[in-house]
């Protein structure tokens, strides 16, 4: 038994023990509600990776055996972790980028694993107006972070969120991607060289669409 079905056979026992003593029905089902998630996360890892190499445009030769076997396995724990489709079909377009840039390596794609499998909806549309908006910036103009903060912000109330933005954009530094910093006496937040590395990976510009 794979490791994934060993922890879902698990969590789904626990589930089903805790019912029972609270005296609620439905215990015995959850096992099979566990296979039949963890079939349907199967299928939407294998569809996203197809969908995005095919987007892409990609062929794999023999020489990515290798790094490739690698590659997948870390895309299957991401997977087996529970990470949704949205950041499963991210996961994809890095591997079909570090294809393209003759750079695909197990340890390359855990670093993106690491940062981007457990984002939430809010954080993907952050990272995407803050490519958009990198885009737009010179980082050698003077005031460069608190411009692009201003613009970031305002990409984010044209996308209907107001109150929660500071706090967005600090969860999203912790991935390294933006950088707080002081900008004239006041926090402003700065891109990084990674952002633009995953912008040339993917096309993350496209995560601001729902």
């Amino acid at each position: 038994m794979s490791d994934d079905r060993k922890m879902l056979s698990f969590s789904a026992a626990v589930a089903a023990d805790i019912l029972s003593a609270c005296s609620i029905p439905g215990g015995s089902t959850l096992t099979e509600f566990a296979d039949a998630y963890l079939a349907k996360k199967r299928k939407e890892a294998r569809d996203a990776f197809i969908e995005e190499m095919a987007k892409g445009d990609v062929q794999f030769d023999p020489q990515d055996i290798d790094p490739l076997i690698d590659v997948i396995m870390r895309f299957s724990k991401a997977v087996a972790d529970g990470a949704a489709r949205e950041n499963l079909c991210l996961l994809a377009k890095v591997i079909a980028g570090l294809k393209k840039h003759k750079a695909l390596d197990g340890d390359k794609f855990r670093k993106w694993c690491g940062i981007l499998e457990g984002l939430t909806r809010d954080e993907l549309i952050c990272i995407g107006k803050a490519y958009i908006v990198m885009k737009r910036i010179a980082v050698t103009e003077e005031g460069a972070a608190s411009m692009f903060t201003k613009d970031l912000i305002a990409e984010l109330k044209s996308g209907g969120y107001d109150g929660e933005i500071y706090a967005l954009l600090a969860s999203v530094s912790r991935t390294g991607l933006l950088t707080p910093v002081s900008a004239f006496g006041s926090m402003a937040y700065m891109f990084t060289p990674w952002l633009k590395e995953l912008g040339d990976l993917a096309s993350i510009e496209t995560l601001v669409h729902p």
